[in-house]
């Protein structure tokens, strides 16, 4: 299939998608009095048609929270501000620091640290986010003082410090191993042999030989490295109370007993736009690191 037409073919399909996907609570409907499920497909396509009809009208961007009647254009503003500053600042300080400790694993001897790494990596990331929320109480109770809030009681007041840990550690975690893996295969290559027996400087052969071959690894796992750090979008600002994106859609998408899809089908809509953002700035970060190394 020619590019052009794939390419003309990817925003209506993702389009397409996410009108299905958000059809799935209107068309799966329990039997009330035997429990069992049951596929009601007239429902679903009920609600893209209204969904469509409501775009002309202004409708599919009105949504109920509680009782009031709201303008999804005047509310995702400050939830799409909270999501973005910890995806943005959590998936660049997570790359760049998973990147540099991933060399560093591959050369070092500290099997501290390894041990320290495959225990936080085959923890849940709640259980993490949890054990920090702990720790901080931990502290406050035997020394008096608070390092940082565990979670945002005030919406003019949003915990800061342990959201941006978290979505720094655990992607970056994902990173380390994935980049000491690659490194660790890259110093068996030839031409790193033929640079050790050259004498150059083992920072060297590390930054202009081996890391700019691993590179394109990184560029490749970009999807799966932003899949960790989105997925658990919903954990982090639940457990953090931090009203972005996803507390927003999943706090009112049964407002006042009815599923409201066009606030679903909107929540995702913002969601992938946050996510075409992040993955483009990481792709130029990367890009940036690729001519710096290269040069």
């Amino acid at each position: 299939m020619p590019k052009l037409l794939q390419v003309s073919l990817f925003v209506p399909g993702i389009l397409l998608i996410v009108l299905l996907f958000a059809t799935l609570p209107a068309v799966l409907q329990a039997d009330p009095f035997g429990g069992a499920i049951h596929f009601q497909w007239s429902n679903g396509f009920s609600k893209i048609g209204e969904y469509l009809e409501g775009i002309r009208t202004g409708h599919s961007f009105l949504y109920y929270a509680g009782q009031n009647e709201l303008s999804f254009w005047e509310q995702i503003g400050s939830s799409v501000a909270v999501t973005s500053f910890y995806m943005i600042l959590g998936a660049l300080m997570g790359m760049t620091i998973g990147v540099l400790l991933g060399v560093y694993f591959a050369v070092t001897r500290a099997e501290w640290f390894k041990r320290l790494l495959e225990l936080t990596g085959a923890l849940p990331d709640f259980i993490i986010v949890i054990v920090l929320q702990f720790l901080i109480v931990l502290v406050a109770m035997k020394t008096g003082f608070v390092i940082a809030k565990v979670a945002s009681f005030k919406p003019d007041e949003p915990a800061i410090l342990l959201p941006l840990l978290s979505t720094i550690i655990i992607p970056a975690n994902y990173m380390i191993r994935n980049v000491a893996l690659h490194m660790k295969h890259t110093f068996t290559e030839d031409y790193i042999i033929f640079a050790k027996s050259r004498g150059l400087r083992k920072g060297y052969i590390i930054f202009r030989h081996a890391l700019p071959n691993v590179l394109p690894f990184i560029k490749a796992d970009l999807h799966k490295f932003m899949g960790i750090l989105f997925g658990n979008l919903f954990i982090f600002e639940y457990l953090y109370n931090l009203h972005g994106v996803t507390m927003m859609v999943f706090t009112n998408a049964f407002g006042l007993k009815n599923y409201q899809y066009s606030l679903v089908v909107n929540g995702i809509l913002t969601f992938l736009l946050l996510y075409a953002i992040v993955y483009l700035l990481l792709r130029l970060m990367i890009l940036g690191w690729e001519k710096v190394l290269t040069r």
